[in-house]
């Protein structure tokens, strides 16, 4: 569950906990992330938050979403934590 944090967006902080849980192996190379309601169930928020952190982790080649099978941690040597 997100603690509420009157500094940082809901955003920022789910950005930052699944980009943490990527680069620390939480997540493995290859492997999909949970489900879009999965995650929403486990932090308490919006689908909507959870697809466009999505979205964002995707731009700097974290993950690849496949349609119909799910998204899945892209190998480290792809990641751009920059988003260039």
């Amino acid at each position: 569950m997100i603690e509420f944090d009157p500094d940082r967006t809901v955003w920022a902080q789910v950005y930052d906990l699944l980009r943490q849980r990527i680069e620390s192996g939480v997540y493995k190379e290859r492997l999909p992330l949970p489900s879009i309601v999965h995650l929403e169930q486990e932090l308490g928020i919006a689908r909507q938050t959870v697809r466009k952190v999505i979205a964002k982790l995707a731009d700097q080649g974290y993950v690849n979403a496949i349609a119909g099978k799910g998204t899945f941690v892209r190998p480290r040597e792809d990641w751009n934590a920059s988003g260039e």
